[in-house]
């Protein structure tokens, strides 16, 4: 009985974990195109990425993962996979 019990948990455990990967690798990709879009088109001066992570931090304190470089990665994210992405959505 206890091991159908603790399959189930670890299951449920593993579902879970899927959804929030997904859900996070979605937020990612969003905050990179925005970052993206932005950044590379010349919307934005030099040290508007910096500044993203700072107001993040004001605004959510104890946020975590959004600093200067892990935004600039999810830029980075956006950037090498719109392509994937734009094909298997057509």
């Amino acid at each position: 009985m206890a091991s159908q019990i603790k399959d189930a948990i670890v299951r449920s455990r593993y579902q879970a974990a899927k959804l929030v990967n997904k859900e996070l690798l979605g937020l990612y990709y969003a905050v990179g195109r925005y970052v993206s879009d932005n950044s590379r088109g010349g919307f934005w001066g030099k040290g508007a990425i910096r500044q993203i992570s700072d107001d993040l931090q004001k605004l959510l304190p104890g946020l975590r993962g959004f600093s200067e470089c892990a935004i600039k990665k999810m830029r980075l994210f956006y950037e090498q996979w719109q392509t994937f992405f734009q094909i298997v959505h057509h």
